[in-house]
């Protein structure tokens, strides 16, 4: 159990010790273990309102520890609770105790990982982390990389890194009379694709998107075809992806398959596990990133599935050398060796860039890696479980088992149709939303509505996982029941 505690100077104004007593006291509130009671994770106000009931407004004149106390109260209670196990509304939330000891650590030593001069110490527990983190994809002594601020940055140096290797005079005489290019993506992709052609200046029309098949995995048949019409069409093609974790299921294309497509068309091969990497760490599970090892990068965030603090995420490239060709740049007030493969700043886009990797560092060495695998391999459990107790359930309809850490499954009575079905399961997920007691989110899968629960916290029961259901079928219910009375 750790417990947080921080005082000032003897001559510092007492008020202003009220202040970090009480932020001290919220700290120690997230590092205990949450109990099984409901707690409201956030409470539901529409813009509007919140911003009358929030002191919102700068003003010229300092005002005192007392009224910034109360401010920061008010914050806090109009803030969601993201360390719940019920909440399961996005892809990150129960943090590591001890990763968030290294946060404080990383605010305590204010310093950037462009250079060794300024992070010595630091830039070496990158080198060192990114090496680990490289040999679980490619073996000992393979792969380079570099700590990033998510997922989406990791899916654009991608997309710059793909553009050096078939284009590498880009670099200096822009890209101009070139053939259009074609970056192939499932449907299922995350939207930072869509971003990242914008941003490196391909144009969106650049991004071909294939269909994804019932299980949400890419079409295979689709890819060959819309490969063989691009070429046929005069576009290069640039860039292949696989997703090994779907954004809204978290279902792994088949990465040994595609790598095999990506090598026949000469394709820069990028695999997004951002986060579905987490099975890496168990060797029951790792099989599902099978050819990951023939990726040419591969982007793997811990601030999911690893319970690291936001943002920890990295960006693993197969060969050295890589990232300083595409990024490095003279900069004399900075960079005074260009030899120097420590200063960490020219192998990112990333300026000013916070050291993270102290996060899943300082955590691997607390619990090594077989706590790692058994963090994982717990999460794993509990989501098979969900799901079996969704398949024993009657009115549930479960999407698929589990490929990973999410869980996706509908309300779905008899004698309705899909379209009265989506917005009776929009309509529950907004109702249980609205109380705040447990959050979870919904989407689209084909032509269906899902509700969707991510599961990052391995110390939930059986109890906290029938709740969520239990609260389900009582929303429907209800739903039900006001359907039925208008007609």
């Amino acid at each position: 159990m750790f417990i947080f505690a921080l005082s000032f100077q003897k001559n510092m104004n007492d008020s202003f010790q009220l202040l970090v007593d009480y932020v001290i006291s919220k700290v120690n509130e997230r590092l205990q273990p949450v109990s099984e009671q409901n707690t409201q994770l956030r409470k539901a106000l529409p813009p509007k309102e919140l911003r009358s009931k929030l002191d919102l407004q700068i003003e010229q004149k300092a005002i005192s520890p007392d009224q910034l106390l109360a401010i920061v109260q008010e914050v806090v209670a109009y803030s969601v609770n993201t360390n719940h196990p019920y909440f399961m509304n996005q892809m990150f939330g129960k943090m590591q105790p001890i990763a968030f000891l290294a946060d404080v650590l990383i605010s305590v030593l204010n310093t950037s990982m462009y250079t060794f001069e300024v992070a010595p110490a630091l830039t070496l527990i990158e080198k060192e982390t990114i090496g680990f983190l490289a040999s679980k994809i490619w073996g000992e002594g393979i792969g380079d990389g570099v700590f990033t601020s998510g997922g989406s940055m990791s899916n654009m140096k991608a997309l710059f890194l793909a553009r050096q290797s078939k284009f590498p005079h880009i670099k200096n005489k822009g890209f101009f009379g070139e053939k259009p290019i074609a970056i192939f993506i499932s449907e299922q992709a995350h939207y930072s694709f869509n971003k990242g052609v914008n941003f490196m200046g391909f144009g969106t029309e650049a991004l071909v998107k294939v269909k994804s098949k019932s299980d949400a995995r890419i079409d295979l048949n689709d890819l060959n075809e819309k490969i063989e019409k691009s070429i046929a069409d005069g576009k290069i093609p640039l860039m292949l992806v696989a997703i090994a974790g779907t954004t809204i299921s978290a279902t792994y294309d088949p990465i040994d398959e595609m790598a095999s497509i990506a090598k026949k068309h000469n394709m820069w091969f990028h695999v997004d596990a951002a986060f579905g990497g987490a099975l890496l760490f168990s060797d029951a599970e790792k099989h599902k990133l099978k050819g990951i090892e023939h990726a040419d990068s591969v982007g793997w965030n811990f601030h999911k599935a690893m319970g690291m603090p936001l943002t920890t995420s990295s960006f693993l490239t197969k060969e050295k050398g890589e990232l300083n060709e595409a990024f490095h740049v003279s900069a004399d007030y900075l960079f005074h060796n260009d030899d120097d493969d420590y200063d960490q700043g020219q192998k990112s886009l990333q300026g000013g860039r916070r050291p993270d990797v102290l996060k899943l560092w300082m955590s691997l060495k607390y619990q090594g890696e077989s706590g790692f695998k058994q963090r994982i391999e717990a999460l794993r459990n509990r989501a098979v479980t969900f799901a079996a107790m969704i398949e024993n359930t009657p009115h549930l309809e479960l999407f698929q088992k589990p490929d990973s850490l999410i869980v996706c499954f509908r309300y779905h009575p008899q004698n309705v149709s899909i379209e009265e079905a989506n917005q009776i399961n929009i309509k529950i997920r907004e109702s249980i939303f609205n109380e705040g007691n447990i959050i979870f989110n919904y989407a689209p899968l084909h032509d269906k509505i899902y509700l969707r629960c991510v599961i990052l916290d391995p110390d939930y029961t059986d109890k906290l996982l029938k709740g969520i259901l239990t609260t389900v079928i009582e929303k429907a219910q209800k739903i039900n029941l006001k359907l039925e009375s208008k007609i």
